[in-house]
């Protein structure tokens, strides 16, 4: 399976499938950031559940197609 992997991205760009359209020939190769979660705050287990999240910060509404 890496070995498919390593090949699927070592392909040239335009041969790549992303599954909806093929990708630019001028696609980059990028890194995610994802920070260190340095707030320790926690909601109880109750509140998490209703909530959908442990953390108060990652506590975002969702609200469609609304802009902020």
């Amino acid at each position: 399976m890496l070995d498919e992997i390593i090949t699927a991205a070592t392909k040239p760009a335009e041969n790549r499938y992303t599954g909806l359209t093929k990708l630019p020939g001028d696609t980059a190769v990028t890194m995610a950031y994802v920070p260190f979660q340095l707030d320790t705050c926690r909601y109880d287990d109750s509140e998490a559940l209703c909530k959908g999240t442990l953390y108060p910060a990652l506590d975002k509404p969702f609200m469609r197609g609304a802009v902020r």
